[in-house]
């Protein structure tokens, strides 16, 4: 393989979370449920009483299903499957990604925390405003960053200003994939410093 296509697996690895503990839960969870109905339908070639319900009781149920009531357990137990079966075709569907993006480096695969692009821009937009590090908090979301800044009590800000530092910064970082910083002012100031 190539550098590049190695520092690619390394980022994809580091920025997207692995469903091997999904895929484990899945497998234990139908070895169970076929142990379950294995054990059952011994327990029925035997002739031993069920230990929830024989395979011939669930088979009448289960052709029954048009025409009749269900009980309440029944139903519950179908819903709870449902949504287990809806759950896993979302994590499989869905990307499993994490708080992380990858920055632009010639030699190596960098990856960077979210939160550290959040307080990277709070600080930038806060000395840029001029306030204290409490009045300024960013939200690093999967397509922009939110930057929220609470101004001090009589002061005007220029929201251009605030926009034009975040965006500096995004800029510095070098992130493979740039995000937009969209900056909110409160309209209750804060007591000063």
């Amino acid at each position: 393989m190539n550098q590049g296509r190695i520092t690619n697996r390394i980022i994809r690895r580091e920025t997207h979370s692995s469903r091997a503990g999904l895929s484990v839960l899945t497998a234990v969870l139908l070895l169970v449920a076929c142990l379950w109905v294995g054990t059952e339908s011994v327990l029925s070639l035997l002739g031993q009483p069920a230990l929830l319900a024989s395979p011939g009781h669930l088979a009448s149920l289960v052709a029954a299903v048009p025409g009749a009531v269900l009980p309440a357990g029944l139903v519950a137990g179908g819903t709870v499957v449902a949504l287990a079966g809806a759950g896993l075709l979302l994590a499989a569907v869905k990307g499993g990604r994490r708080g992380r993006r990858a920055m632009l480096s010639g030699r190596s695969a960098l990856v960077v925390d979210d939160e550290t692009i959040a307080a990277a821009i709070s600080r930038k937009v806060r000395l840029a405003a001029n306030l204290a590090p409490g009045q300024v908090a960013t939200a690093v979301t999967r397509n922009r960053a939110l930057v929220h800044v609470h101004p001090t009590s009589g002061m005007t800000l220029d929201p251009a200003v605030l926009t034009a530092a975040a965006a500096e910064e995004v800029a510095s970082l070098r992130l493979r994939k740039t995000i937009p910083a969209q900056i909110r002012v409160a309209t209750k100031g804060a007591v000063g410093r």
